[in-house]
């Protein structure tokens, strides 16, 4: 008795008539909606040029491809002939004049780097000198404490 009772259950009963009146309205507006009136009518090109049947484009009216380009061409085209033009640039220059600049950026690096090396080389003599002398002088008073009653040599 309890099964039949689950079975025939109102609540449940409604929610699947809502469930499928629903499915029956979608199904009715997709098969005699306005969609079938966006197929090509015949034409070859497959493209719809007239204004006529651009109105009865169906759901999406909007195309992507009806896009104005000719900006980003026109832009794209400079840039390819400015690059051009520099690659003639540098091709037209003598090689030394070419890479003359880098060469002398190196050369002036380089030299930076020596100086560095020299500096970092006396200050690291200067500290590791320091270090040792404060080494001697702790172990000095290290002997001192130590020791207090041993004669100074």
């Amino acid at each position: 008795m309890q099964t039949l009772k689950r079975i025939f259950n109102p609540n449940a009963l409604r929610q699947w008539i809502v469930v499928f009146l629903a499915g029956l309205v979608v199904l009715t507006t997709t098969a005699c909606g306005t969609a079938q009136a966006a197929l090509p009518t015949g034409n070859s090109s497959g493209s719809t040029n007239n204004p006529a049947t651009a109105s009865n484009e169906g759901m999406y009216p909007h195309k992507d491809t009806d896009m104005d380009t000719s900006g980003a061409d026109a832009k794209a085209d400079r840039m390819i002939r400015q690059a051009e033009q520099r690659i003639q640039e540098n091709i037209d220059k003598p090689i030394p004049q070419r890479y003359g600049d880098a060469a002398q950026d190196v050369g002036q690096s380089a030299k930076e780097a020596v100086k560095n090396i020299g500096k970092s080389t006396q200050r690291a003599a200067d500290n590791a000198a320091e270090n040792a002398r404060g080494a001697v002088n702790g172990a000095a008073n290290t002997v001192d404490r130590l020791a207090p009653n041993q004669p100074k040599s």
